[in-house]
């Protein structure tokens, strides 16, 4: 299977086209992410970060 894409791709003259959209897809799921991460309250990032050390106190409704 990988021989077939290795071929093609090989063979192909517009390859840079197939370069260019995955770079384009890898840029924007990077900074889907990044937003995502930075759009989160900081309240929401220090109640998880005291997850681990409740031990077998009540979660307050998060699940590991």
């Amino acid at each position: 299977m990988i021989s077939f894409f290795k071929k093609y791709f090989t063979e192909e003259k517009n390859v840079g086209i197939f370069q260019s959209i995955m770079l384009i897809l890898f840029l924007l799921v990077f900074f889907f992410i990044l937003f995502f991460v930075f759009s989160k309250p900081k309240k929401y990032y220090e109640e998880i970060s005291l997850i681990p050390l409740e031990g077998e106190k009540k979660r307050k409704g998060y699940e590991i």
